[in-house]
């Protein structure tokens, strides 16, 4: 009997771990949702938008609602700024890729 309740408890703590890495990994994905009938800047915005922070924007990709936009700061170092494109906050830094 021992065995039996060992093994389901295995087989349903197992089971359940895919969910729960699932949500770790799916949290990063809620940070850019678009809020009911506001729009999203445009790219050509979004990369103003780097220049008014003082930095050159080469390259503005989509991933997870987010805009990454990629460039140079005034010293010539790489940067990426991660930004909600629907209300202009910076999700992640400005950071020197690794």
């Amino acid at each position: 009997m021992w065995k039996t309740i060992s093994s389901a408890v295995v087989f349903f703590g197992l089971s359940s771990l895919p969910v729960a890495v699932g949500l770790a990994v799916a949290s990063d994905d809620h940070v850019c949702r678009a809020p009911q009938g506001i729009a999203a800047m445009s790219h050509e915005a979004a990369a103003k938008f780097g220049q008014t922070l003082g930095y050159r924007i080469t390259k503005i990709e989509s991933e997870h609602g987010c805009y990454e936009l990629s460039g140079t700061d005034k010293h010539g170092a790489e940067i990426e700024l991660k930004l909600n494109p629907y209300d202009g906050t910076i999700v992640k830094d400005a950071e020197t890729p690794r």
